[in-house]
């Protein structure tokens, strides 16, 4: 099973994350496609990123949402 990122939260500056549609998602937050054809979709890490509004597109991280989770992971 893939593990959650847990860094620092980072708003504002994004930490230059990219992905294109059909690969799994990097990172937490809220990506836009590379020609800006559709608003900051939020995409979950481990998600396949979607199709833009063209089509196959690159995605860049606007927001990323990282950190510890706010309520405690069960033990494993």
């Amino acid at each position: 099973m893939k593990k959650i990122n847990t860094s620092a939260r980072n708003s504002g500056k994004s930490p230059g994350f990219m992905a294109k549609t059909g690969f799994h998602c990097p990172a937490n937050g809220f990506w836009r496609p590379e020609d800006r054809s559709v608003e900051p979709v939020f995409v979950f890490e481990g998600s396949i990123m979607p199709a833009g509004g063209r089509g196959s597109t690159a995605w860049y991280l606007e927001d990323a949402a990282f950190g510890p989770p706010e309520y405690p992971l069960p033990a494993q």
